[in-house]
């Protein structure tokens, strides 16, 4: 599969099954009246921020049989707390910028990211309230949401404590991946809730969207760390290693006394960083993380394939099956720097 006919997979079923809700997240709060003094950043964020939870819920919920309109208003709720998850996490990491874009932190400053982040996650919880989903389906989805909010800061408190005593080791930052799962993994158990799913369907799809979300988190992270993203040098200087990068100067020496020079510069030039990039790809890691993406998207399968087959079903093997691709050819030894 080349890269087009990946990306061209991918992309069409996240705008055939969730759109125009995910559409709707990225206006909802720009377009409130009474929101008008953070309208700048409210802006910066429907230009550069859309969310795949909507095309994902609404296909879990028809891959029970269930109607994929009924988790509108849940995938909206779902997409402003994964808003609210995302620009606080970049406060923790003091991320300023990601992707070649600047963050809403880094644009607007801490003070102004917490209060949107609050405003957000406020809006999702009103939307939810509003929302016409049966009694016993809503204590259900309230308790998953709750669930979910715990484990997330739980997690980040977890990974402030390990940064004040040094560096995070990988198995320490891949722990934190596969427990930060539960956000997709939580978005498909809540669209079989609405599809009225079995407890079995409802756990495989769970299960589905962890793995995913673990394939999608490796594939950020590897890019981030080959500098595909223009943002390694802030990591290292805020000490906010990637998982690739904390596993490969584990499995070189060399490549650890590097990172520990390029961390004394006040200006990581490009020279300096084309040769760690050069070294940290001779670690063998592009193969680890291929074989580690290879695992997920196999442990998915076997959760979708315990479903019966419907069309929705095949739109999230198709989904996971791209990533494989997307991550192998995005890559590319001329593309790093």
């Amino acid at each position: 599969m080349d890269q087009k006919s990946a990306e061209y997979i991918s992309q069409k079923i996240l705008e055939d099954n969730g759109a125009k809700v995910a559409d709707k997240a990225k206006i909802i709060l720009l377009e409130d009246p009474g929101l008008k003094e953070l309208h700048e950043p409210l802006e910066f964020i429907s230009k550069n921020w859309r969310d795949i939870t909507p095309a994902l819920m609404s296909l879990s919920c028809e891959a029970v049989g269930g109607k994929p309109e009924e988790t509108h208003d849940a995938a909206l709720a779902m997409c402003l707390m994964n808003l609210s998850f995302t620009i606080w996490d970049d406060i923790v990491d003091n991320a300023k910028s990601k992707t070649f874009k600047p963050t809403v932190f880094g644009k607007f400053g801490q003070d102004i990211t917490i209060i949107t982040g609050g405003i957000a996650s406020s809006k999702a919880f009103t939307i939810l309230n509003e929302a016409k989903i049966e009694k016993s389906k809503r204590v259900k989805i309230n308790k998953q949401i709750w669930k979910l909010w715990t484990k997330m800061a739980t997690e980040e408190a977890t990974t402030i404590k390990i940064r004040a005593k040094g560096t995070m080791s990988s198995k320490e930052k891949f722990s934190k991946i596969k427990s930060e799962a539960i956000d997709l993994g939580t978005c498909l158990k809540i669209g079989a809730i609405i599809g009225n799913g079995s407890n079995s369907e409802i756990r495989h799809l769970e299960r589905y969207g962890q793995y995913l979300s673990i394939i999608l988190a490796l594939r950020q992270d590897f890019q981030v760390s080959a500098n595909l993203t223009l943002e390694l040098s802030e990591k290292i200087r805020n000490n906010r290693l990637p998982f690739c990068i904390l596993w490969a100067i584990e499995h070189s020496s060399q490549l650890d006394i590097e990172l520990k020079t390029l961390k004394q510069k006040e200006i990581i030039d490009y020279s300096s960083m084309k040769k760690f990039i050069k070294h940290f790809l001779d670690t063998g890691i592009l193969s680890h993380i291929s074989e580690k993406i290879n695992k997920y998207k196999k442990m998915a399968d076997v959760e979708l394939d315990r479903l019966t087959s419907t069309s929705a079903n095949q739109s999230l093997k198709a989904f996971v099956g791209v990533q494989s691709s997307l991550f192998l050819e995005s890559f590319s030894a001329d593309s790093t720097m």
